[in-house]
Order: structure tokens, then sequence, then C-alpha cells
């Protein structure tokens, strides 16, 4: 479920989210499962803090401030609030909502917003040329590790953290890799579409390219449309909604023909699963409907294949991405997944709480994040697995940046480990 149009200028009553925020009845239900509520103990941060913030706005007796926006701006929009709220209340969605439409960005960051968020992200060209520049340039010639061991990385900590938080990025693109269409191996069982995310495309290449080698394995010709760009997902957190509608209906043009699209990124799964609220179109939500999860698709279809498997001999664990598990409600189908190809799977305890990514909260928001990070990284070295699965860019980068020297654990896509148990 996605909320209507939040603009906190209506009337009390007149908001279309005005009943929901009634609906509240401060149960606290919500606090204990809160990222941000855990790493300040400040009601504020908590969900219930949050929507009763909003409902003030809505209802007059609250203007916009920086406290207010500091308020709303520590919501990592992880959803488990939405999750266990006993009263079908969304505070996540609620939060993100009231704090886009109190923004108000200035001339210079209107600029930067459109120059990145609307045309790098629409020119997949771009973003290869920019991050080929980032490898080649920083990541090759030794200037990241100059800059490292000569300590000067530490005079500015948000360019440090952005360094460790940047992986080693891959010479070709999944988009310079592969054709247009991927034709199936073996027998034939359909056609299907696959997104590629942005991320996927780029840093996480070689995730993608096994996830699309698997489909291929499993006996469908893959298609990847070059005309996809991307999800609408940074827009919508940063509350540039008419940018996510433009790149909403250019994604549907694109798979036209094709009863599936798989995608392998938890956050583009949301959004593309959504564009029928986000364009208010009924019609659109045949498209909704057709997008599945690597996981929600390959687990069945590999059951049914046949196919020889190697079973991972290494003991797995899973850590379930937040919009998989609470946007999404997919929370099975990847631990049957990794139980069918593992011989011994692990529990992770609270696997479904959010490790502190959420986009580029580590960067904006780096106590909260760390805060939840260092519960995440507690709660994997009980089950002393080797290998952490996951199935998000921003969480294999959360937890691969911030793994101790001494940890013995690797983090690996979930679409790696099935291409890995199929390929041997």
């Amino acid at each position: 479920m996605h909320l209507p149009e939040l603009n906190c200028a209506h009337p009390a009553g007149e908001s279309p989210t005005y009943d929901m925020l009634l609906a509240c009845s401060r149960c606290a239900t919500c606090q204990p499962v809160c990222p941000s509520y855990a790493a300040t103990i400040d009601e504020r941060r908590s969900p219930r803090g949050r929507v009763q913030l909003v409902r003030a706005l809505e209802e007059g007796r609250l203007t916009s401030s920086p406290a207010l926006r500091d308020a709303l701006e520590s919501c990592l929009d992880c959803r488990a609030c939405e999750t266990v709220c006993p009263n079908g209340i969304l505070p996540g969605q609620i939060s993100v909502r009231a704090r886009s439409a109190l923004q108000h960005p200035g001339r210079l960051e209107r600029l930067m917003r459109d120059v990145i968020l609307n045309r790098g992200l629409r020119s997949a060209p771009l973003q290869e040329i920019g991050l080929g520049f980032t490898r080649l340039f920083y990541q090759r010639f030794g200037l990241q590790q100059l800059l490292r061991s000569s300590g000067l990385l530490r005079l500015t900590p948000q360019i440090e953290r952005l360094d460790r938080y940047m992986p080693a990025i891959p010479a070709r693109s999944v988009r310079r890799t592969l054709p247009e269409v991927v034709e199936a191996q073996g027998e034939k069982r359909g056609r299907i579409g696959f997104f590629l995310g942005c991320a996927m495309n780029t840093m996480f290449a070689s995730a993608s390219l096994a996830s699309v080698r698997v489909l291929s394995k499993l006996g469908y010709d893959v298609v990847i449309p070059r005309g996809v760009v991307c999800c609408g997902a940074p827009q919508m957190s940063l509350g540039e909604r008419e940018m996510a509608k433009s790149m909403a209906k250019q994604n549907l043009t694109c798979f036209d023909g094709l009863d599936t699209i798989v995608t392998d990124c938890a956050a583009c799964g949301v959004e593309l699963k959504h564009y029928h609220a986000l364009l208010e179109d009924s019609e659109v939500e045949s498209f909704s409907s057709r997008v599945k999860d690597f996981s929600e698709f390959v687990g069945p279809a590999l059951q049914d294949s046949g196919l020889p498997l190697s079973i991972n001999q290494e003991s797995v664990t899973w850590h379930a991405p937040c919009h998989l598990a609470h946007a999404q409600g997919i929370c099975k189908p990847p631990i049957d997944l990794l139980k069918n190809i593992s011989l011994d799977y692990r529990t992770l305890p609270e696997q479904d709480r959010c490790c502190g990514s959420a986009g580029i909260f580590w960067m904006t928001q780096p106590e909260i994040a760390d805060h939840a990070l260092a519960r995440k990284l507690q709660n994997i070295r009980t089950t002393g697995a080797k290998v952490v699965a996951t199935g998000n860019p921003g969480c294999v980068l959360q937890l691969i940046a911030n793994r101790n020297p001494t940890d013995n654990w690797q983090v690996k896509y979930i679409s790696v480990l099935v291409d890995e148990a199929i390929s041997a």
C-alpha cells in the first residue's frame, strides 16, 4: 500500500491521509523495531512521534522548523513500523511524504538535483562514464591508496566515509557486457524481462550478470531493455515526485509483451510494484503485478527445473533488506532458496532489522546509521556463518564497508550464490 499525496497544507480533516493520522492509538508497538528511536530514545524520532508531528502540522498546531525537519529526516524509511502496526498506519511513508512536502531547495540545490537525479540517472552511458573515470583515476592510478595512507582523508570525515563505502568499480557494466536479449540455455521455458537498476548495472555488475545467467540456465530468454532508466526510488526519497513519474512512464514502455519482469534490487522492486500508485492509474497495476523479486521468481522455477545443484558447504545466513521484507512483504522466498542450495543455513537474529544503509542515510545521519549497523554486525557474528547473503546494493555496501579485519565472513549477493550452485 502506498499513500496518496501528502502536502501538509490542507485544513484539518481534508488531507487524504488525515484519517490514518487519527488512527494512531500511540500504543508504542512501533518503537522497539525503529532504528532511529533505538539510537536516540527520543519520542520525536519514533514512528508514533513522527505521526503525531505530522498530525499537528495538518491541524495547524505546528509549523515547519529545523527541529521538525530533523525529526522527520531521522526516519530511515525501513518500514518495519508498518509491518508491526496493529492499526495499519504507514508511519514510514507518512514521514517521507511530509519531509518532502516541507522541502524548499535553493537554486543551486535545484540545479544539482536536476543534474544528478534527472539527467544523470536517465542516462546509463553518463553513469558508466562517470564511474569509469572514478575507477581509472581514483582507484586504478593509486590516488585512493595515497589519500588513505597519507591520512588526509581523516581531515574530512564525510569524504573519508564516502571513500570507505566506495566499492571496487568493475571495468565493464552489464549493458556493455550483455546483448539486449540473452537466450535461454537448454529447453526454453519462456521469455522474461529483466529490470537492470543503476547501481546493479555499474557498481554491482557481477551480481546482475549472475542473475541473468541463472535466469538463462533456468530456460528463459532474458530481455534487458536498453530504454530503461532509474526506477525512481532516489527521486521519491528526496521528494522529486514529478521526476519519478516521468521515469516510471518511460520504464512502462520498455516491457510490452513480457508477462514477468524480474529485478534483483529490492529498492527497485518496491518502486516498480507501486507504479500504479505513483501514477494514480489503475491500468498500470497490471505492470506492477508482473514484477517479481529475483528470489520470488527463481525459487519456484529452480524447484521445477530439475537442474543438478552443487550444495554450498559453507554456513550461510540471510540479511533481509528492508525494502524486500517490509515494503514488499517478501520474507520466506529468499530463505527457502538459500536452504535449497546450502547445507548449513543459519537464522540471523533480527534478520529483517535495518542495517542502517537506507540509501545514503549512512552519510546524512551517521550516528543513527552506525547504531543500527553495530546491532546488525553483532547479530551476524553470533551466527558464526561464513557467508552473509542479501539482495540489495545498499545493504551490501553497508556490510562490506564496516566488516572488521578479524571478521571471518563475507557478503554475497543471493544471485551469486545461486549461480555458483547451478554452475558447479
